[in-house]
Protein backbone atom coordinates (compact mmCIF):
# COMPACT_ATOMS: atom_id res chain seq x y z
CA UNK A 1 0.00 0.00 0.00
CA UNK A 2 1.48 3.25 -0.78
CA UNK A 3 -0.80 4.89 2.24
CA UNK A 4 1.79 4.17 4.45
CA UNK A 5 4.59 6.27 2.55
CA UNK A 6 2.04 9.42 2.48
CA UNK A 7 0.47 9.53 6.46
CA UNK A 8 2.11 12.45 8.13
CA UNK A 9 2.84 11.83 11.83
CA UNK A 10 2.17 14.23 14.03
CA UNK A 11 2.90 13.74 17.60
CA UNK A 12 1.15 16.07 20.55
CA UNK A 13 1.11 15.83 24.37
CA UNK A 14 -1.67 14.73 25.49
CA UNK A 15 -4.45 17.15 26.36
CA UNK A 16 -3.63 18.77 23.23
CA UNK A 17 -6.20 19.77 20.78
CA UNK A 18 -5.02 18.33 17.05
CA UNK A 19 -6.70 20.35 14.45
CA UNK A 20 -6.26 19.36 10.79
CA UNK A 21 -8.15 20.42 7.63
CA UNK A 22 -9.39 18.64 5.08
CA UNK A 23 -9.62 19.41 1.21
CA UNK A 24 -13.09 18.27 0.10
CA UNK A 25 -14.95 18.85 -3.72
CA UNK A 26 -17.21 22.04 -3.50
CA UNK A 27 -20.64 20.11 -3.93
CA UNK A 28 -19.49 17.24 -0.95
CA UNK A 29 -21.56 17.92 2.23
CA UNK A 30 -19.48 17.63 5.11
CA UNK A 31 -21.72 14.93 6.47
CA UNK A 32 -20.22 13.16 3.46
CA UNK A 33 -16.84 13.41 4.93
CA UNK A 34 -16.23 10.01 7.04
CA UNK A 35 -13.13 9.73 9.07
CA UNK A 36 -11.80 6.26 10.03
CA UNK A 37 -8.90 5.53 13.00
CA UNK A 38 -7.01 2.55 12.32
CA UNK A 39 -10.08 1.14 9.58
CA UNK A 40 -13.32 1.92 11.76
CA UNK A 41 -15.12 5.02 11.35
CA UNK A 42 -15.11 7.34 14.10
CA UNK A 43 -18.13 9.29 14.53
CA UNK A 44 -18.14 12.45 15.18
CA UNK A 45 -18.91 13.97 19.29
CA UNK A 46 -18.10 16.07 21.61
CA UNK A 47 -14.56 14.81 21.69
CA UNK A 48 -13.73 14.46 17.81
CA UNK A 49 -15.14 17.24 15.64
CA UNK A 50 -15.94 18.01 12.19
CA UNK A 51 -16.48 21.47 10.83
CA UNK A 52 -17.16 23.07 7.55
CA UNK A 53 -14.61 25.81 7.58
CA UNK A 54 -15.26 26.79 3.78
CA UNK A 55 -17.21 25.08 0.65
CA UNK A 56 -13.96 23.41 0.10
CA UNK A 57 -12.66 22.46 3.37
CA UNK A 58 -13.69 20.57 6.14
CA UNK A 59 -11.72 21.04 9.61
CA UNK A 60 -11.21 17.89 11.90
CA UNK A 61 -10.50 18.77 15.62
CA UNK A 62 -9.10 16.19 18.60
CA UNK A 63 -10.28 17.67 21.76
CA UNK A 64 -7.36 17.66 24.13
CA UNK A 65 -6.37 14.17 22.70
CA UNK A 66 -5.69 11.32 24.96
CA UNK A 67 -3.05 8.26 23.96
CA UNK A 68 -6.14 5.63 23.40
CA UNK A 69 -6.36 8.39 20.30
CA UNK A 70 -3.41 7.03 18.60
CA UNK A 71 -3.82 5.31 15.53
CA UNK A 72 -3.69 5.79 11.47
CA UNK A 73 -6.55 8.50 10.68
CA UNK A 74 -7.81 8.23 7.01
CA UNK A 75 -10.81 10.03 5.96
CA UNK A 76 -13.22 8.75 3.08
CA UNK A 77 -14.77 11.31 0.71
CA UNK A 78 -16.98 10.42 -2.29
CA UNK A 79 -15.89 6.89 -1.76
CA UNK A 80 -12.08 7.70 -1.98
CA UNK A 81 -9.82 7.36 0.75
CA UNK A 82 -7.30 10.06 1.95
CA UNK A 83 -4.67 9.69 4.19
CA UNK A 84 -4.65 12.16 6.83
CA UNK A 85 -2.11 11.28 9.77
CA UNK A 86 -0.39 8.78 12.10
CA UNK A 87 -1.34 10.62 15.84
CA UNK A 88 1.19 9.85 18.79
CA UNK A 89 -0.30 11.02 21.99
CA UNK A 90 2.91 11.11 24.75
CA UNK A 91 1.01 10.45 28.64
CA UNK A 92 1.43 13.43 30.47
CA UNK A 93 2.93 12.38 33.36
CA UNK A 94 1.10 11.47 37.11
CA UNK A 95 2.30 14.04 39.61
CA UNK A 96 2.45 13.11 43.22
CA UNK A 97 2.76 15.74 46.06
CA UNK A 98 2.00 15.78 49.73
CA UNK A 99 -0.23 18.11 51.23
CA UNK A 100 0.43 19.69 54.06
CA UNK A 101 -1.41 19.48 57.53
CA UNK A 102 -1.15 21.81 60.19
CA UNK A 103 -1.27 19.01 62.55
CA UNK A 104 -1.27 15.00 62.15
CA UNK A 105 -2.02 13.66 65.44
CA UNK A 106 -5.60 13.99 66.51
CA UNK A 107 -7.57 13.18 69.91
CA UNK A 108 -10.22 10.70 69.46
CA UNK A 109 -13.65 12.55 68.85
CA UNK A 110 -11.51 15.73 67.02
CA UNK A 111 -12.56 16.96 63.85
CA UNK A 112 -10.21 16.42 61.13
CA UNK A 113 -10.58 19.53 58.44
CA UNK A 114 -8.39 19.13 55.39
CA UNK A 115 -8.40 22.18 52.95
CA UNK A 116 -7.22 21.85 49.55
CA UNK A 117 -7.19 25.20 47.62
CA UNK A 118 -5.98 25.75 44.00
CA UNK A 119 -4.91 28.64 42.23
CA UNK A 120 -7.51 27.92 39.63
CA UNK A 121 -9.78 25.72 38.97
CA UNK A 122 -8.61 22.35 38.55
CA UNK A 123 -9.14 21.28 34.89
CA UNK A 124 -9.98 17.49 35.93
CA UNK A 125 -12.29 16.34 38.22
CA UNK A 126 -10.77 15.03 41.83
CA UNK A 127 -11.95 12.42 43.83
CA UNK A 128 -11.58 11.85 47.54
CA UNK A 129 -9.88 8.85 48.55
CA UNK A 130 -9.00 7.59 52.30
CA UNK A 131 -6.56 4.74 52.32
CA UNK A 132 -6.93 4.31 48.33
CA UNK A 133 -10.86 3.88 48.87
CA UNK A 134 -13.29 6.50 47.78
CA UNK A 135 -14.97 8.32 50.52
CA UNK A 136 -18.55 7.93 50.98
CA UNK A 137 -19.56 11.25 53.10
CA UNK A 138 -22.02 10.18 55.88
CA UNK A 139 -23.22 11.77 58.82
CA UNK A 140 -19.40 12.47 60.19
CA UNK A 141 -18.12 12.55 56.99
CA UNK A 142 -18.45 15.49 54.13
CA UNK A 143 -16.66 15.91 51.02
CA UNK A 144 -17.14 19.80 49.39
CA UNK A 145 -15.69 21.39 46.31
CA UNK A 146 -16.82 25.29 45.70
CA UNK A 147 -14.88 26.21 42.67
CA UNK A 148 -11.11 25.88 43.17
CA UNK A 149 -11.13 24.78 47.12
CA UNK A 150 -11.91 20.92 47.79
CA UNK A 151 -13.05 20.25 51.77
CA UNK A 152 -12.93 16.93 54.08
CA UNK A 153 -14.20 17.04 57.07
CA UNK A 154 -14.49 14.05 59.15
CA UNK A 155 -16.05 15.08 62.85
CA UNK A 156 -15.77 12.39 65.91
CA UNK A 157 -13.00 10.77 64.93
CA UNK A 158 -12.15 6.78 65.44
CA UNK A 159 -9.31 5.55 66.11
CA UNK A 160 -8.37 3.26 63.95
CA UNK A 161 -10.92 3.45 61.57
CA UNK A 162 -10.28 6.91 60.88
CA UNK A 163 -6.71 6.77 60.69
CA UNK A 164 -4.54 6.80 57.70
CA UNK A 165 -3.65 9.02 54.36
CA UNK A 166 -6.72 10.97 52.80
CA UNK A 167 -6.02 11.98 48.63
CA UNK A 168 -7.64 14.16 46.04
CA UNK A 169 -7.10 12.07 43.17
CA UNK A 170 -7.27 13.29 39.30
CA UNK A 171 -6.06 11.46 35.73
CA UNK A 172 -2.69 13.91 36.40
CA UNK A 173 -2.46 14.54 40.19
CA UNK A 174 -2.31 12.69 43.06
CA UNK A 175 -2.39 14.94 46.35
CA UNK A 176 -1.68 12.51 49.77
CA UNK A 177 -1.58 13.81 53.39
CA UNK A 178 0.68 12.76 55.49
CA UNK A 179 -0.42 9.68 57.63
CA UNK A 180 -3.09 10.74 60.41
CA UNK A 181 -3.41 8.71 63.41
CA UNK A 182 -5.65 9.53 66.54
CA UNK A 183 -5.19 9.02 70.04
CA UNK A 184 -7.70 6.93 71.83
CA UNK A 185 -9.21 8.38 74.86
CA UNK A 186 -8.56 7.32 77.86
CA UNK A 187 -11.32 5.16 79.69
CA UNK A 188 -11.66 6.07 83.37
CA UNK A 189 -12.02 3.59 85.60
CA UNK A 190 -15.80 2.64 86.37
CA UNK A 191 -15.68 2.49 90.23
CA UNK A 192 -14.82 5.71 91.45
CA UNK A 193 -13.28 5.98 94.87
CA UNK A 194 -14.68 7.15 97.43
CA UNK A 195 -12.82 10.05 99.33
CA UNK A 196 -12.83 9.43 103.04
CA UNK A 197 -12.77 12.73 105.15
Amino acid sequence: KTIQQEMPEHEVEENTTVTLTIEKPQQTATNDVHLFKDGQEVKPSEHIQLTSTSPTTTEVQIIKAKPEDEGEYTVVIDNKEQPLMKLKVHPKPVVRQEMQLPKTRFNEKETLTIVCQFDATPEEPFIFLHNDQPIVADSRITTTIEDNKYTIVVKDLRPEEDEGVYTLKSDHLILDTPSISIVPEEKKPQTETEIVE
